[in-house]
C-alpha cells in the first residue's frame, strides 16, 4: 500500500503549472470546517485535506463531515486549455465540474446541470470560504451551504 501512495502523493506543484491558473494551491494541507445548511442553519462540523497528486498536476482532496458525508475530489489541471476539470465522488454519486475564475471567485460549474455551481469565493492562507449554489430562472444565485474552514 505504502507504494500506492508515493505514487500519487506529489511534493508540491508542477513547473509546468502555470501561476496564473494554480487556482487551488492555496488550499494544500488540512483545514477543520463549519458546513452550514442555509434551510435550516444547522452546521456541521469536520474537516478537509487538499494535496498535490499526480506529478503535481492536480490537486485531490477528501472531505469528512462526520454522519452526512465522507468524499473525495480529484482537480487535474488541463494544460492545452488552461482550464481544471473537476470530479466529486461520495457513496452513490459523481459528479464533473469545470472550474474558471470568475473576478476574485473560482466557480465550479456541474457540468450536468449548469444550474448548480460551486464557489470558492475567498482563499486566504488561513481561511477560505465556499458555496453550494443554485442559480434561479431569473440568474439570482441561491446559496444552500456555505462552508468556512480554517487551517489546523
Amino acid at each position: 500500500m505504502n507504494h500506492f501512495f508515493e505514487a500519487l502523493i506529489s511534493e508540491g506543484k508542477n513547473k509546468a503549472l502555470p501561476e496564473e491558473f494554480d487556482y487551488f494551491g492555496k488550499l494544500i494541507g488540512s483545514w477543520k470546517i463549519d458546513y452550514v445548511d442555509n434551510s435550516n442553519s444547522r452546521v456541521i462540523k469536520g474537516e478537509w485535506h487538499f494535496s498535490w497528486v499526480l506529478e503535481g498536476m492536480a490537486i485531490q482532496d477528501v472531505i469528512v463531515l462526520p454522519g452526512f458525508e465522507y468524499g473525495t475530489t480529484l482537480r487535474v489541471y488541463k494544460p492545452d486549455l488552461h482550464a481544471w476539470d473537476v470530479t466529486y465522488c461520495y457513496t452513490g454519486k459523481i459528479m464533473r465540474f469545470e472550474a474558471a475564475k470568475q473576478d476574485d471567485k473560482i466557480v465550479l460549474t456541474n457540468i450536468e446541470d449548469k444550474s448548480r455551481k460551486w464557489v470558492f469565493v475567498k482563499i486566504e492562507d488561513k481561511y477560505f470560504h465556499w458555496q453550494d449554489v443554485a442559480v434561479k430562472e431569473d440568474g439570482e444565485w441561491l446559496v444552500n451551504f456555505d462552508l468556512y474552514a480554517e487551517r489546523v
